[in-house]
């Protein structure tokens, strides 16, 4: 897969719901993993290869893990200012400010429900995916 740079305009397009999780989407999730791990990133979002289906893949623990439709269902008041950067804007860098704990609702590959807590550098990344998700790049938070 492609990864759009910065002014492509699926960038900032909401992504839609994932009704059904079939072979095309568990297809459509591999290939965002292999695209992700070859770019050395640690998190993707469907936006940024074309997609615009609520599909993120994280790496945790050295390991992707695939989010169908995440929602944040709730956030720490406690934030954290970091160094982040985006596979859609190369050799870019800013100091962000996110939440430091995230809760999040969503469903697995097999289409299970699943509800986790996630902190620091894994939120921070499951918030800056899921904002592509919603057409928001992360210069918009500067």
């Amino acid at each position: 897969m492609e990864i759009l740079k910065e002014n492509h305009k699926l960038l900032r397009r909401k992504a839609k719901r994932v009704n059904h999780i079939d072979d095309s989407i568990r297809q459509c999730a591999s290939e965002m993993i292999s695209t992700m791990l070859e770019s050395s990133g640690v998190g993707i979002s469907g936006n940024q290869v074309g997609i615009l289906k609520r599909i993120i893949v994280v790496l945790i623990d050295h390991s992707p893990q695939v989010m169908i439709n995440p929602e944040i269902i709730s956030v720490s008041e406690e934030t954290c200012t970091a160094n982040e950067g985006c596979l859609s804007f190369p050799n870019q860098f800013y100091e962000i400010s996110r939440n430091k704990t995230i809760t999040v609702k969503y469903r697995n590959l097999s289409g299970h429900p699943m509800i986790e807590q996630y902190h620091d550098m894994i939120a921070r990344c499951i918030l800056h995916e899921i904002d592509h998700l919603n057409g928001i790049v992360f210069t918009e938070r500067l």
